[in-house]
């Protein structure tokens, strides 16, 4: 996951397109991990139905 996010933030077409990690790892370490590889959020398995709905509506509202 964590190379797929670099590769996607070194690819211009995706560089502005935003990226969830979700993982049952929830320590700081992975959330340093995900930030340094460039996602935009952070969510820990299994991810509360509300707050993913609200992650994925807050992107699709900015992208218009």
């Amino acid at each position: 996951g964590y190379n797929i996010c670099r590769f996607l933030r070194d690819t211009p077409v995706f560089r502005k397109t935003p990226i969830i990690i979700l993982t049952g790892r929830s320590k700081p370490v992975d959330r340093a991990r995900a930030n340094i590889a460039g996602a935009t959020e952070f969510l820990v398995k299994p991810p509360e139905a509300g707050e993913l709905l609200q992650m994925v509506q807050k992107y699709l509202s900015s992208s218009s």
